[in-house]
């Protein structure tokens, strides 16, 4: 088989029309009406379900709802299209592995170079996803628009406190940085691979401007730098923080951030498929839309239609970039809401999509009430007598007819009024679940085990012992 050269596999200058990096998606997207908007989405996404045809995860898929080529002429037909969830893709690798029907065609015909990368694993083996030029480096781009949106310039020391491994953010950060926005990345990756001590020496004698990092290990950080004696505000140069906030509606957590390291935070959202959806700038009014890579509907999270503006639902979400594999209507089970496209005051006219609210599939039924434990963080990061760190902890107690579902909400206190912190705990979280539930004190740091603190990936919230 002839090789597949990585820089000759696409055609760069055109790649470079079609998705601009910044400083050119500014004014691009300025440039872009309305109407020219959803005419260019409404080209790449009958591309995409043109291509997806070939696919026989979808093929199969949507012959089996009724479907047939040229039945969906465009995005006015979308809603025909069934969507899909992580636990189809796990199946579809089940089935036809090693990557699944959705993904095994471009293994094959190997026409351009490829890359695995992947999500979850936290049972069983992970689920891989393949990344071809296009897919890696329009995810790149993405990044990028971010990091030019947050304040980053040319020359800009960018740390990057996750590892380079099966997960792709810290890949994104790095491309996105060398490749599209002149900045310089550091790839310090997290704590397991730098301890927070030398994360912190080499910000400081580096000149490190701008981190991307999880809200919980920039916490950990700013405990570090106090235990150690160094001044975040006078002995670095930090220009911005590139994060991701997590269900962070009242701002405790940004606040605190903020506070500590004397800087900018942003708030972002992205999705291991698709890339970053949204992201914050210094405006700080709800995240932008990458809207010429990902088309955005909110669905019902109980029937599937499709809700209106400013309604809050289960974002599903259609990659218009990737072709390798497809990414179409893929319902990633997070609740957020959209905004109508506006122009917002840094220049940028994007569709606007809200902070992070929480997941349907952590979703707990008790006494008839849905309670989603991620809205704990707002309450929990917002009492300075606790460290922020808490886990709902989910279990059947009683037997036959007597048995009931019963969460245990673990907080970790800073030490000191425990009794009064307990009290205050149940009647705040009984407000915001909806639901009483037990609260249990336990000391600092003896959660991480659980919610994986401090290592790799996202913290955990839920833990699930029924």
């Amino acid at each position: 088989m002839t090789i597949p050269y990585y820089w000759s596999s696409v055609d760069w200058p055109r790649f470079v029309e079609d998705y601009p990096p910044p400083p050119a998606f500014t004014s691009a997207m300025a440039a872009l009406s309305d109407d020219g908007l959803r005419a260019l989405q409404d080209q790449r996404f009958r591309e995409r379900v043109r291509e997806a045809w070939d696919v026989p995860f979808y093929r199969d898929r949507w012959r089996a709802a009724g479907l047939e080529p040229g039945d969906v002429r465009g995005l006015d037909d979308i809603t025909k299209i069934p969507t899909f969830t992580s636990e189809d893709v796990k199946e579809s690798i089940e089935a036809e592995p090693p990557f699944g029907a959705h993904q095994n065609f471009a293994l094959k015909a190997m026409a351009t170079p490829l890359k695995i990368q992947s999500s979850g694993g936290t049972s069983g083996l992970p689920r891989p996803t393949l990344f071809d030029p296009v897919a890696w480096e329009g995810q790149a781009i993405q990044f990028a628009r971010a990091f030019h949106a947050q304040g980053g310039e040319v020359g800009d020391i960018l740390q990057i406190t996750l590892t380079n491994s099966l997960a792709n953010t810290a890949w994104c950060s790095s491309t996105a940085a060398m490749h599209w926005c002149g900045m310089v990345p550091l790839t310090t990756g997290s704590g397991v691979v730098t301890p927070s001590k030398r994360q912190l020496e080499l910000a400081r004698e580096w000149g490190t401007a701008g981190w991307v990092a999880f809200g919980e290990y920039m916490k950990i950080l700013a405990e570090t730098a106090a235990r150690e004696g160094i001044d975040l505000r006078r002995d670095l140069t930090t220009k911005f923080i590139h994060t991701y906030l997590g269900v962070d509606v009242e701002g405790h957590l940004r606040k605190l951030l903020s506070d500590a390291w004397g800087c900018e935070v942003f708030d972002n959202y992205g999705t291991h498929e698709v890339g970053l959806v949204g992201f914050e700038c210094r405006a700080h009014d709800s995240l932008h839309v990458n809207d010429d890579t990902a088309y955005l509907e909110i669905a019902d999270r109980d029937t599937g239609a499709i809700l209106g503006v400013g309604e809050p639902g289960n974002l599903v979400v259609t990659s218009l970039h990737r072709s390798v594999p497809p990414i179409i209507r893929y319902d990633l089970k997070d609740l957020m809401r959209t905004s109508a496209r506006d122009t917002c005051g840094c220049g940028l006219r994007t569709t606007k999509l809200s902070g992070f609210l929480g997941r349907s599939d952590e979703m707990v039924k008790l006494r008839a009430t849905s309670v989603y434990p991620r809205s704990a963080q707002d309450v929990v990061a917002g009492d300075a007598r606790t460290t922020g760190e808490f886990l709902c902890i989910v279990e059947t107690v009683g037997e036959g007819l007597a048995s009931r579902e019963r969460m245990r909400v673990q907080i970790e206190t800073r030490g000191g009024h425990e009794a009064e912190l307990q009290a205050d705990m149940v009647t705040k979280l009984h407000t915001a679940f909806g639901v009483g539930v037990d609260v249990e004190i336990v000391p600092a740091g003896s959660l991480a085990t659980h919610t994986g603190l401090g290592g790799e990936g996202k913290v955990k919230r839920l833990l699930d012992l029924r």
